[in-house]
C-alpha cells in the first residue's frame, strides 16, 4: 500500500538543525501504530507521546523494524529523506492507521521514552489497514519519505 505523504515533527527538524540527529549515521525504526494515537507535529517530541498506541499482532515485533533513512539533493535547495519500502509478511494485524519513523538512539532495535519521533504518515485516509495471515507492506513514494525546501530568508 502507497504511504500517505509523510510529514516531519517538528521536535526532528529542531535537532536535526542542531546536528543532533545524523539521517546518513544514526538509526531509526517504522513503528506501527492504530487509531489510537491523534498525531500531533508540533506537541509529539518523544517515543513515549506515541508508544502506547503501538500495534500488536502476529508477525509484527515491538518497536517495528528497522528502517535505513538516506539523503539526496535532487533539486536547487531541496534535501530529499527516503528510505526502502518495509513490510510485514504473514502477519495478522488490525487498526494500523499509522506509520511512523522513529530515531533509536543507541541503536539498539528497543525505543526508549525520549526517542524522538521524525516522520509520520497516515496510512489510509481516516481509516485503518488490517491483514490475515498476510503482508502489511508500507510503500514509499518515489519523491521520497520527506522533501525539505530551503529557501533563503527575506
Amino acid at each position: 500500500m502507497a504511504a500517505n505523504p509523510f510529514f516531519m515533527y517538528d521536535q526532528a527538524a529542531l535537532q536535526m538543525a542542531n546536528g543532533n540527529i545524523d539521517f546518513a549515521a544514526d538509526s531509526f525504526r517504522m513503528v506501527l501504530v492504530g487509531s489510537g494515537y491523534t498525531p500531533d507535529q508540533a506537541a509529539d517530541d518523544a517515543w513515549s507521546d506515541i508508544s502506547a498506541n503501538e500495534i500488536s499482532g502476529t508477525g509484527y515485533t515491538a518497536n517495528g523494524q528497522a528502517i535505513d533513512i538516506s539523503t539526496s539533493n535532487p533539486a536547487a535547495r531541496i534535501i530529499m529523506f527516503d528510505g526502502p519500502d518495509q513490510s510485514w509478511a504473514s502477519s495478522t494485524l488490525s487498526g494500523v492507521a499509522y506509520a511512523v519513523i522513529v530515531r533509536d538512539a543507541d541503536s539498539n532495535g528497543a525505543l526508549a521514552g525520549t526517542d524522538i519521533p521524525c516522520f509520520c504518515s497516515e496510512l489510509e485516509d481516516g481509516g485503518t489497514v488490517s491483514t490475515t495471515n498476510g503482508t502489511l507492506a508500507v510503500t514509499i513514494d518515489a519523491d521520497g519519505i520527506y522533501r525539505l525546501s530551503l529557501t533563503v530568508a527575506a
